[in-house]
């Protein structure tokens, strides 16, 4: 591979990535809105970065190593080309309208964050089963409410399983969730960080109580060090996060703007695009182009526009690479998703990222990347991509699978109609059964509680009070 592009082992072979293919990662992640602020930071930083009025397209300008031609590409995203955004026969009609009445309408809850992850782990399944009643149990700070035993408990596992359950959400975005308290998040952070060595980590697994207290100087004295090194760890541990559910359990409405657009064309079939609107397209300064060709620039000149150029192709290249795989993967998803399109959310299947990766030959890590925190909007409303991603669900012996989500569906739709509140979840387990969901008692029960839908008997008593809710 090329210099830039460069994957590199260092020692205990941890494998490096060069900047730029950090920067390549990231872009493949963000969401519309934060592509167009990277984008703005980009244009501000980059002199031979400018807008343009079309989007270019990405010729083939890779060397036989698999690194980029620079020279090629530069040159190339000079002028002002135009690339098509839409999957197949790209920008045939017109794009559908951003339906802007519904962007407020989606709230992004940390539970579901939480899940969404969790559904994308490979752990065993009497893990999941504990892992999801705990995850069921954070607070909006990403604070666990319940013990590891009473989670055991409850999910009907050993101890040791809900141990692992909890290490494997406790690595989970955000950094930190998923501790008992205040000190044992702030551990979870520094290690993530890599600074189970240093002073700082010391502070809050040897020293809480004087940290609490302020006693620095006895800190200082015990470690024989100067009390200004006290100091310079306590500022790394007050940048960290206290509550860290609030960066995703915000109590805000958040405007979604959805990456792509789907809309169903005369003919019937689903036509995908990307949402473009607002994000600008971008192409190399000529100005700065002509100049790095000159003579008459020193070298130092002439090394300062080459960097700068291999930024700005890089950059323009990942942009380019990121809409391709988010077309592709969404294309994929809509047609193994077409009868939930069609006909509603009953007819949603089971679907595994497993699935998508093998379907269109992509890493799995790359199809997890590209889809998440991103929002595609359908004839059936707004919906995160994880959204259309389910656990399969068995309908009897023989019979077919369905989404946990259709099976969600049904339990909620039962408790609504029982205004009695007699609808207990054995009973409801045989409602479900008629339906064609062979579903057990215990599964009915998850699903309701991680729904916050209260047990029969506290919903009879709530029924019985003015303004009595489900909830």
């Amino acid at each position: 591979m090329g210099e830039d592009q460069r994957l590199e082992l260092r020692q205990g072979q941890r494998l490096i990535l060069s900047p730029l293919l950090q920067q390549s990662l990231k872009i493949l992640q963000l969401p519309a809105i934060e592509l167009k602020e990277y984008i703005d930071e980009e244009l501000e930083k980059n002199p031979v970065l400018e807008t343009a009025e079309r989007e270019p397209e990405l010729p083939a300008a890779e060397k036989d190593d698999g690194s980029l031609d620079i020279e090629k590409l530069a040159e190339h995203f000079a002028k002002e080309g135009s690339g098509p955004d839409t999957y197949e026969e790209r920008e045939r009609g017109k794009k559908p309208d951003i339906d802007y009445e519904n962007l407020a309408h989606t709230r992004y809850s940390l539970e579901e964050h939480l899940l969404f992850q969790l559904h994308m782990s490979d752990i065993p399944e009497d893990e999941l089963k504990v892992a999801e009643y705990l995850i069921g149990n954070i607070n909006e700070d990403g604070y666990l409410l319940v013990s590891v035993e009473e989670a055991a408990e409850k999910a009907g596992v050993p101890v040791e399983t809900g141990v692992k359950a909890l290490a494997v959400i406790q690595g989970f975005d955000p950094t930190g969730v998923g501790a008992i308290n205040l000190r044992e998040c702030l551990k979870i952070q520094l290690k993530a960080k890599g600074l189970e060595a240093t002073l700082s980590y010391k502070l809050v697994e040897l020293y809480w109580e004087e940290f609490e207290k302020g006693h620095l100087e006895v800190i200082a004295e015990k470690e024989k060090i100067d009390i200004k090194n006290v100091y310079k760890a306590i500022e790394v541990i007050s940048k960290l996060e206290p509550k860290p559910g609030l960066e995703v359990n915000d109590s805000e409405v958040r405007y979604i703007v959805p990456d792509i657009l789907v809309e169903k064309d005369e003919n019937g079939s689903f036509r995908i695009s990307l949402n473009n609107e607002g994000v600008p397209f971008l192409k190399i300064s000529k100005f700065y182009r002509e100049m790095s060709q000159k003579a008459n620039i020193t070298l130092e000149e002439k090394k300062f526009l080459k960097d700068k150029f291999s930024s700005a192709v890089w950059l323009i290249n990942a942009i380019g690479q990121r809409k391709k795989t988010l077309l592709k993967v969404t294309a994929a998803i809509i047609e193994a998703q077409k009868d939930f399109l069609e006909n509603g959310t009953d007819y949603l299947k089971p679907l595994a990222l497993k699935e998508i990766s093998e379907k269109i030959g992509m890493h799995q890590s790359t199809v997890s990347r590209v889809t998440a925190g991103k929002y595609v909007q359908t004839p059936k409303g707004i919906f995160p991509f994880r959204f259309f991603f389910n656990v399969k669900i068995a309908t009897g012996e023989g019979g077919p699978c369905v989404a946990s989500r259709a099976v969600k569906d049904a339990i909620k739709n039962i408790i609504e109609e029982d205004k009695n509140g007699n609808m207990s979840d054995s009973k409801i387990q045989i409602v479900l059964g008629e339906l064609g969901f062979k579903v057990s008692r215990r599964t009915v029960a998850k699903y309701r509680e991680g729904m916050k839908i209260l047990p029969a008997i506290k919903r009879k008593i709530l029924g019985k009070m003015k303004g009595g809710s489900l909830q």
